[in-house]
């Protein structure tokens, strides 16, 4: 009877864990439900609905204390096979790696070699820096690696007296590098993707990625997200107190365009030549930070965020940046808004 008792604890509480874990699975599957009967049919809505949930907090959307992007980890992995997907296999130029650790070295033996190589790598699949050094010793026996990749960025590494054996083992090194940095940049991507249990691995042969993406329905998309390169640019802002005045007035152009168009449409482009006047002058700084005040502190006073954004076109998407006095903060944002609310 003791060992009836415990096996019945035992399948009771394996039950009730089973269950547990499969209800994170019903919970997004309802989601995704929910958007595919919102986008009826189009792809990129039923996307981007998944995406907003992917973004909202506990505060605004909980199953047992997650949200839907701690749900989506905690579903049950169906894999390529029951769910379909994605299967990617990614190649990182090493000849690339080469040619920019040597500055771009305009060398005609250096790139004779990585010409050679590129052709023998495609027949053979070897190493292709094993292939490049084989085909730099061929051309020129004399020539010397130290002279191409002694660089300024590599001087603590490769100096004139280092040998070509000596240039190929940093070479290994710096591409290693480049190939784990390559692997961390497209995890860090497919995270933020936000494929659920995603498998993303180094193969055998070395600089190849293979990437499995369960359920995704979206090639193309999919494609520009890994193929995609990064560019670091800096660029002049303006600061935030400098335009919070002309949100003002946009906003109230907005509120007077959409009650014009309400009582007419063919007073609409009448109203719309007031509104270029408008902005045309522009009224003192404490008119429009008074206004802004105003227009912040009316969403209290609203019954509905409907009616406070029938009154406010552009506060009730664009929040500014502002502080609890309606003062604008410093710096480059000028306002929040909802990713659901973004083109």
């Amino acid at each position: 009877m003791q060992n009836k008792g415990a096996i019945i604890v035992l399948a009771v509480t394996l039950a009730l864990v089973s269950v547990y874990q499969l209800s994170f699975t019903a919970a997004t599957y309802k989601v995704k439900s929910d958007a595919r009967k919102y986008a009826m049919g189009n792809l990129e809505k039923e996307i981007a609905y998944i995406d907003s949930m992917s973004t909202l907090t506990k505060d605004q959307w909980n199953f047992l204390g997650n949200t839907f992007k701690e749900c989506l980890k905690k579903e049950l992995n169906l894999g390529l096979d029951l769910k379909g997907g994605m299967n990617v296999i990614l190649e990182v130029s090493v000849e690339d790696i080469l040619r920019a650790l040597s500055n771009y070295n305009p060398d005609k033996t250096f790139n004779e070699a990585l010409s050679r190589a590129r052709q023998r790598h495609l027949q053979t699949q070897g190493d292709f820096l094993t292939l490049f050094s084989n085909a730099f010793s061929e051309i020129d026996p004399q020539a010397r690696l130290a002279s191409i990749f002694g660089t300024v960025e590599l001087k603590d590494k490769i100096n004139f007296n280092s040998t070509n054996e000596d240039v190929i083992k940093v070479l290994e090194k710096e591409v290693d590098n480049a190939i784990n940095n390559a692997f961390n940049i497209l995890r860090t991507r497919i995270d933020r993707f936000g494929v659920t249990q995603p498998n993303i691995t180094q193969l055998s042969t070395k600089g190849r990625i293979l990437i499995e993406l369960p359920g995704v329905n979206n090639p193309q998309r999919v494609r520009e997200l890994l193929s995609g390169t990064a560019s670091l640019e800096f660029w002049e802002t303006y600061e935030n107190g400098e335009v919070i005045g002309y949100l003002a007035q946009a906003n109230d152009l907005l509120r007077e365009i959409e009650a014009n168009m309400k009582k007419s449409a063919d007073s609409v482009k009448a109203v719309a030549g007031q509104a270029k006047a408008g902005v045309d002058t522009v009224a003192g700084d404490q008119d429009l930070l008074n206004l802004i005040k105003k227009d912040t502190t009316r969403v209290a006073e609203a019954e509905s965020l409907e009616q406070f954004t029938a009154q406010n076109p552009l506060f009730g998407i664009l929040r500014p940046h502002v502080d609890q006095q309606g003062n604008p903060l410093p710096g480059s944002l000028i306002g929040m808004a909802s990713f659901r609310d973004t083109a």
